[in-house]
């Protein structure tokens, strides 16, 4: 049905095309808006020993836009002995992610990853000997590259300077596999070309945990769905050195218990290997183990024994030896109101040794969560894990002995810097020390740190730790808002990561696509702290007012302004806040005032009894709080008010929609309310209801219509399927359509995030046909709907298309443009121009705005007095999120 439907419409659209293509006026590709460098991502390290006393390092890299594998090797004392911030194990083109690490046993590492060079993820590894050199050419040796994807990589050492990977496989196109390979020191495959089948069973089998078995080969442990999709269970199957797999064709069932078994890690151990997972046979999520000799005999009992089953949820369970063939657990627990991390140790005979449901490990206030455990000296092991206690993510450790008792005198902060520290990876050396990595963001984006910690707790290297990786690259660019200035120019307001925060910039483009504010920007107001959803208005005189959301007190975000002249000079002395009151403020939106300045409404939550209300403020040129210290409250109801759409109402005031949960928190409506230039409501006290049809009203959109009034559109479920609806109103408020809005369009399945064109068309995100398109209707002032039943068509095409923005263009028509993904390979920006009588005049299906590796969330405006259409959109050349933007010429 869809392709005879895409048949007609390009029919219906293909001849209008040429005559009516818009021109793009800049260079090729548009013009870099901004592509500052700053404080790249570093993330998800891994560590191993390097058997010399010092440690080898891996992580995810994204200082050249696409994420890279480095490694570092570090000695004793903390200090890199490789070059600073690394070498490179991979710099292919793609992201390069997950990477694992092993010894050679020389000194130097095998290297594991997800490679996506080719597009589908592929497996690939890399040998970085003692001296840091890479011995499998630049980009690493191929492991697997089948067809579709292959993921979650794990490694060990093969005892021989060469390695055994296992991953999960999706070559056989109906569910996951599990497959494994050994290469050698060499960098030579072993085993058949693309790896040997571990199972290929019906259904899922993913994620899998691999150790040695003491002979060369190895024990891999998974989740697998085999049974049912809704009844995952664990499987486990051992491979020798040559291949060979010696558990049956498809594994052993370690448990088949009712419902979900998942997460399983594994231990070897001198008579076989022990597996944990996390089981939820009870209803609840319990960790239960299983002992394996290693002819494949179940030790345990039939679905092994239980570690915890207490009610409340046990997750992610981490095993160590406990030195004499059994093994330690430890989890996050769930039964207190905050998680905390308990553990249990299991005798080699599959006795419990602590107390019934696990002893804890940590109870402290806040969450406590995903534990590491390693074995440390003299009986004695060591558990790492997340702590919020602080208020921010903070990595802490204790010790504990056999028996389960603390061996320190309190939880021992390994890291207790700014912002957050997490996704830990340790590794204990012969002396009974740990060393750990971790990714920091005290600097705002995530590096690599690293610390050393004695057997007593104390730091061996220094109190500021060690920093693996800071290095400068690409970072993000994003959340671009426009402003049409003075003779055609564009003022633009971004979020921008340069300096490892989130800061807000600006910067102002001329018709000729010049940056007139400097080739990197200005920051509206640096901080060392992140700034989100900038809005913007022009102020009339070549410059413009922008506002945005200030984190820098993280219980209590605040809605900061500034004011920026045509030249990009500050117009008031320092930020300003727009209101004085201690309260969480969030997601301010912005409208002209009419008079050079602005009306700013947000989210507030200063009443608790009523949870997020809607305040507002109006902000003179000169920076004047015109509604006052505290604003004014536009609506404070019960339940949350969310969601925030507001237009100019044409008379220094706005007018306002919003989703409201005043009613009942499942079933919102749809309200607005008309503020006037001196800050009084307008309307009723309580607002206007726009909708309080069954189920869900959600997320609306305003536009003026023309006569003092509003058109209102929002996302509806009354009919049992999201579907678009919209209600019009005159500036009384008063409704001048069906009660509850007209239906746009009532088919089945979900339509969606509805945007104006202008005040008589309307476009949205359409999943009719089992994958998202774009859509669009049209409508009378009295609210009929002009062109075919449930809309007509802007991309109706394979693939996905969605994230739409719309702009209003001569003779009542619209363009409209969105994210596409068509091409199958990455997401481009396609736009459309509709006639006011829905007739798509550029092309069936639209045409692509030119870039060279792929765009996303595209912004427009349109200056229809000088024939010209600006866009911007985030762009992905060389792996990067840097802002471009392209003018148009429209005829």
């Amino acid at each position: 049905m869809k392709t005879i439907y895409i048949l007609i419409f390009l029919l219906l659209t293909s001849p209008i095309y040429a005559e009516n293509a818009p021109k793009p006026l800049w260079s090729t590709y548009g013009t870099v808006v901004n592509d500052t460098q700053g404080n790249a991502t570093q993330q998800n390290p891994k560590i191993i020993n390097d058997d010399y006393g010092g440690n080898i390092i891996a992580w995810e890299d994204g200082r050249a836009g696409y994420f890279d594998i480095y490694v570092q090797k570090i000695n004793s004392s903390g200090s890199p002995v490789w070059a600073q911030n690394g070498l490179a194990a991979c710099l292919s083109s793609g992201n390069q992610n997950f990477p694992e690490i092993t010894s050679d046993g020389a000194g130097g590492a095998i290297i594991v990853w997800q490679d996506y060079t080719n597009e589908n993820s592929d497996i690939h590894a890399q040998h970085i000997n003692y001296a840091g050199t890479a011995l499998w050419g630049k980009n690493g040796a191929v492991v697997c590259s089948a067809t579709a994807g292959q993921f979650a990589p794990q490694i060990i050492s093969d005892g021989s300077g060469g390695a055994i990977i296992a991953w999960h496989d999706y070559r056989g196109g109906t569910g996951e596999d599990i497959y494994a390979q050994r290469i050698n020191a060499g960098g030579t495959t072993l085993w058949p070309a693309d790896g040997v089948p571990i199972s290929t069973a019906s259904g899922t089998q993913w994620y899998p945990r691999i150790v040695g078995d003491n002979a060369g080969g190895a024990y891999i442990a998974w989740t697998d769905g085999r049974a049912s999709s809704s009844d995952n269970n664990i499987y486990a199957q051992r491979i020798d050195s040559s291949g060979n797999t010696l558990w049956g064709k498809d594994g052993l069932t370690v448990c088949s218990a009712p419902n979900n078994q998942e997460n399983p890690d594994i231990l070897n151990v001198a008579d076989g290997v022990i597996i944990t997972w996390q089981d939820s046979r009870s209803g609840n999520q319990d960790i239960y183990a299983q002992k394996i000799e290693a002819n494949g005999k179940f030790l345990w009992g039939a679905d092994g024994i239980s570690a915890c089953s207490f009610p409340y949820a046990q997750e992610h369970p981490k095993l160590s030896s406990d030195g004499e063939d059994g093994a330690i657990i430890v989890w996050t627990d769930q039964r207190e109101i905050k998680s905390d991390i308990y553990g249990q140790r299991i005798y080699r005979n599959g006795s419990i040794a602590w107390q019934d449901n696990g002893k804890p490990i940590v109870k402290a206030h806040g969450t406590q969560e995903n534990p590491r455990i390693l074995s440390g000296a003299s009986n004695s092991w060591i558990i790492i894990w997340e702590d919020d206690r602080s208020g921010s993510i903070d990595l802490y450790a204790k010790k504990i002995n056999g028996v389960g008792t603390t061996l320190w005198e309190n939880d021992m902060p390994i890291v207790a810097a700014r912002e957050s520290q997490k996704s830990a990876a340790a590794v204990g050396t012969p002396q009974g020390n740990v060393v750990i990595a971790w990714e920091d963001s005290r600097s705002g984006n995530n590096d690599i740190f690293a610390q050393a910690l004695s057997a007593n707790g104390a730091p061996i290297w220094n109190a500021a730790e060690v920093t693996i990786c800071s290095a400068q690259g690409s970072v993000i660019q994003q959340n671009a808002q426009l402003a049409l200035s003075k003779n055609g120019s564009i003022v633009v307001v971004f979020e921008d990561a340069r300096s490892g925060y989130f800061n807000i910039y600006a910067q102002k483009i001329d018709v000729s696509g010049n940056l007139s504010w400097g080739s990197n920007g200005i920051a509206v107001a640096k901080v060392s702290a992140n700034q989100s959803n900038p809005q913007i208005v022009a102020d009339g005189a070549g410059g413009a007012i922008i506002c945005w959301q200030e984190n820098s007190n993280k219980d209590f975000p605040s809605i900061q302004a500034q004011h920026l002249s045509s030249s990009g000079e500050k117009v008031w002395a320092g930020t300003l806040s727009v209101v004085n009151v201690k309260s969480s403020q969030t997601k301010p939106l912005m409208v002209s005032d009419g008079a050079g300045g602005a009306i700013i409404a947000w989210e507030d939550n200063r009443d608790v009894l009523s949870l997020q209300d809607i305040y507002a403020q109006r902000v003179s040129a000169k920076g004047t709080l015109v509604w006052y210290e505290k604003g004014k409250v536009v609506i404070s109801a019960n339940g949350d008010q969310t969601d925030i759409t507001m237009i100019s109402d044409g008379q220094k005031g706005a007018i306002l929609a919003w989703t409201d949960y005043r009613s009942s928190n499942r079933n919102p409506d749809i309200y607005a309310q008309r503020i006037a230039a001196n800050g009084h409501v307008v309307w009723k006290e309580t607002a206007e209801k726009i909708c309080a049809a069954p189920d869900v009203q959600r997320a609306p959109k305003i536009i003026g219509d023309g006569a003092g009034g509003s058109i209102i559109a929002w996302t509806d479920k009354a009919g049992g399927s999201y579907d678009i609806y919209a209600q019009r109103l005159d500036k009384k408020g008063r409704s001048l359509w069906a009660s509850d809005g007209i239906p746009i369009n009532q088919l089945s399945r979900t339509q969606q995030n509805g945007q104006f064109g202008n005040n008589g068309i309307i476009a949205w995100e359409d999943y009719r046909y089992g994958n998202w398109d774009i859509y669009a209707a049209a409508f009378s002032p009295q609210g009929k709907l002009l062109w075919q039943k449930d809309g007509v068509p802007v991309a109706l095409i394979p693939h996905t298309q969605y994230a739409l923005q719309a702009a209003s263009w001569k003779n009542g028509s619209a363009i409209i443009a969105w994210e596409d993904y068509r091409s199958g390979n990455y997401y481009e920006v396609f736009m459309q121009q509709l006639s006011s009588q829905g007739l798509a005049l550029w092309g069936a299906n639209g045409i692509k705005n030119q870039t060279r590796d792929g765009a996303r969330v595209p912004q427009i405006i349109s200056d229809i007095n000088n024939n010209r259409l600006y866009l911007f959109w985030e762009d992905y050349s060389n792996g990067g999120r840097a802002l471009q933007a392209q003018s148009y010429l429209i005829y």
